[in-house]
This record gives C-alpha cells, sequence and structure tokens, in this order.
C-alpha cells in the first residue's frame, strides 16, 4: 500500500502528464495559422498546420477541408503532382462521404492539366462567352 504523500506525488505526475499531452495549439489557432500562411504564400507552412489538424483531430469537420487543401495546395501551388495526387487519394479514402469529394476526384483527373487543356471548361468559357455577347448586341 503506498502513503498518502506517496500516492498524492503519483496522482499529480499523473495529472501533469496527461496535461502535458495536450499542449500545442488548438485546431482553430492551427487552421488560422494555416489560412494566414497561404495567404502570405508561405505554402510549405500552410501545409504543415493542414496536416497537424488532420493528424491531431482526424475526425473534426475541419479535417476534411485541411486535407483537401494540403492536395490543392501541392497542385496548385507548389506544383508537385504527386504529393498532390497521394493527399487527394487520402481525402478520398478517409472522407468518401464528404462534400468535397467531387471536387478532389476532379482534381485528380485533371492533375497537371493546363486550363485549356480542360474540355469542361472550354465549354463553359464558351458558353459564358457567347451568352455574354448576346447580352450586349441587345
Amino acid at each position: 500500500m503506498l502513503k498518502g504523500s506517496t500516492r498524492t506525488l503519483l496522482v499529480l505526475i499523473l495529472m501533469a502528464a496527461i496535461v502535458g499531452c495536450n499542449k500545442g495549439p488548438t485546431q482553430d489557432q492551427l487552421f488560422e495559422k494555416a489560412k494566414k500562411a497561404q495567404e502570405e504564400s508561405n505554402f510549405p507552412a500552410a501545409i504543415s498546420a493542414y496536416q497537424e489538424i488532420v493528424k491531431r483531430f482526424p475526425k473534426s469537420p475541419q479535417a476534411a477541408q485541411c486535407q483537401f487543401m494540403v492536395g490543392y495546395l501541392y497542385a496548385n501551388h507548389l506544383k508537385d503532382l504527386n504529393l498532390a495526387k497521394d493527399a487527394y487519394q487520402t481525402f478520398l479514402r478517409n472522407y468518401p462521404e464528404d462534400a468535397l469529394v467531387k471536387d478532389a476526384q476532379w482534381e485528380l483527373d485533371h492533375l497537371g492539366k493546363d486550363v485549356n487543356e480542360i474540355d469542361e471548361l472550354n465549354k463553359i468559357l464558351a458558353k459564358d462567352s457567347s451568352s455574354v455577347k448576346s447580352d450586349t448586341a441587345g
């Protein structure tokens, strides 16, 4: 049996260990850090913060968006198509019910393509320009 003071010391050590494990920025702080880094075009820092959210808070509502953003930043800003592909595939595997699934699949299907090479966009742009012409002709 432990003496009272030894038991108290053990409880204090356990409490300190538990509290110590929860140290670090909150999810909201990490998200703000990621957005700020992205706004400053510091894409590696943004990716790092988004990845930390996914790692530490995988079940949170923001985790899926953060995983998507990792792929987006790799593809569209850092031009690392392999890491983008991995990030989008991870997104699809881990968040198959998320609202961004179609967007992630579209990004995967068009990775590395120039905007002018994407037929769907060219059709939309052609429709938009013809409707603008007809609107201004009258």
